[in-house]
Parts: C-alpha cells; sequence; structure tokens
C-alpha cells in the first residue's frame, strides 16, 4: 500500500474551536439617563429674603451660598439666587442712602433757633421775653402807650409769619435801687424803648403803622428783682395785628 503524496485530497489537520469573535468596543457607562433637576431650596430663601428687605445682607449670603452648590451638584435655583442677591443689595443701598438724607436733615436743624421761626405757640413768663420774639398776650398791653398800663404775668410766643400784637424790638435794664413813681417808670421806659428802636421802625415799609409799647417792672415784680423793660413794635391801630416780622 502507498500514501497519497501531498496535496492529495484528505483534508489537512483542523482547528477543533472557531476563532473567538473580536472584543465589541465598550458600550455606554451606568447611570441615571436624568441630571439633578431639583431646586435648590437656599436659592428660594435668598430670593424671599431679598423680597423682605428686612434681613440685611442674609439674602446676599444666602445667595452666593446657593451659587455654590449650584456649580458643584447641579440642580435649579439660579435665577432665584441671583435675584435674591440684588434685591437684599437694592435694600441695603436704599437704607443707606436713607439714612444719609435723614442726618442731613437733622445736621441742618442744629444751633439755635431765632425765636421768629417757632412753630408752634408757647406760654412763656413775660420777664423771659427776648429780641425777635413775636407775641400775643390777651391784653391791652401791647396796644400804644397811651393806653391804660394793664399788668401781665406771661405772654404767648407765635411764629412772626402769623397774626400777632406785636414784637420784641429790645429789652433794657432800668437803674437805680428804688422804683420809681409810676408815672416817672414809664416814662423812662417809653424814652429808652423810643431811643432803641427809632432806627430799626423807621427802616421798615410799613413805619407809619407801626408804634411803640413796652412792658416795665410791677411793684411786685420790682421786689423780686425784676428791672426789665421790654421795648415791643406794635401796629397804630387799635385792634390791628402784625402779620410779619420787621425788616432789619
Amino acid at each position: 500500500m502507498t500514501f497519497p503524496p501531498p496535496g492529495s485530497g484528505y483534508p489537512g489537520p483542523s482547528s477543533p474551536y472557531p476563532p473567538a469573535p473580536p472584543p465589541a468596543p465598550p458600550g455606554p457607562g451606568y447611570g441615571s439617563p436624568y441630571g439633578n433637576d431639583k431646586t435648590n431650596g437656599l436659592a428660594v430663601a435668598a430670593f424671599v429674603t431679598g423680597l423682605l428687605g428686612c434681613f440685611g445682607v442674609l439674602g446676599i449670603i444666602l445667595g452666593a451660598i446657593a451659587l455654590g452648590q449650584l456649580g458643584r451638584n447641579g440642580g435649579r435655583g439660579r435665577g432665584f439666587a441671583i435675584a435674591g442677591i440684588i434685591l437684599s443689595s437694592l435694600w441695603i443701598v436704599s437704607s443707606i442712602t436713607l439714612g444719609v438724607i435723614i442726618a442731613a436733615s437733622d445736621s441742618g436743624d442744629d444751633g439755635a433757633r431765632p425765636s421768629a421761626t417757632r412753630t408752634k405757640p408757647k406760654t412763656v413768663d413775660a420777664q423771659k421775653m427776648k429780641v425777635g420774639d413775636c407775641l400775643n398776650d390777651n391784653t391791652t398791653a401791647s396796644a400804644p402807650s397811651t393806653t391804660e398800663p394793664v399788668e401781665v404775668d406771661s405772654v404767648k410766643i407765635v411764629p412772626c409769619t402769623a397774626p400777632h400784637d406785636g414784637e420784641v424790638m429790645a429789652v433794657f435794664r432800668l437803674p437805680g435801687a428804688t422804683l420809681p413813681p409810676e408815672a416817672q417808670l414809664r416814662q423812662q421806659a417809653s424814652n429808652g424803648c423810643k431811643l432803641r428802636t427809632r432806627a430799626r421802625i423807621s427802616r421798615d415799609p410799613a413805619a407809619g403803622g407801626l408804634a411803640n409799647s413796652y412792658y416795665y417792672p410791677t411793684d411786685a415784680s420790682w421786689r423780686s428783682g425784676d428791672r426789665s423793660v421790654t421795648c415791643v413794635a406794635v401796629a397804630a391801630a387799635e385792634g390791628t395785628k402784625l402779620t410779619r416780622p420787621l425788616q432789619r
């Protein structure tokens, strides 16, 4: 018997297993197919705080923290956080501006005000009237000096732009330690007031309608140390009131 030569019809040896298929390409990774869609609670809190405006910088702080969390973890609410920061900032700026305006207004009111600018009537002792005071005394004491004297304990200080009986023009002290007789006392008061007020009254546009009046010590007030004469410009016509401060 002979063996067939190479290349004969007998099949050669073969592998008992088919070749392994090539590795498949990597597929998508595991995980949730959806992003974080929750609204950040601090962002909402920042917005509400900014709307209320009474918590100062708290809205800014909450908004900044919320933006940081949203940047790290995702989610919704970025608009709320930014709005809260803006609203809180506006409230703070408005509060500071209002405080500056109030402070400036208060500083402009510092210092003594002349009595002519008083806005409310104020009853004072007749001996405590000052130059520039405009007054009502509800007596005839503020009428021209030709009328009979009337004892006055107190007067009401009123704005000089409102109707008033008179305006204090000068205050001076009487000399001597003994109360002069009534007629002499009145003469000294009248002469002293005319001397001290004539120039100013003559400068006023309504000088022709003005007259001098005065307050002087009574016997009782003299014994208590009162030596002052208060000179008052009044309307010359009886029953007429002044309605403005006299020209200085």
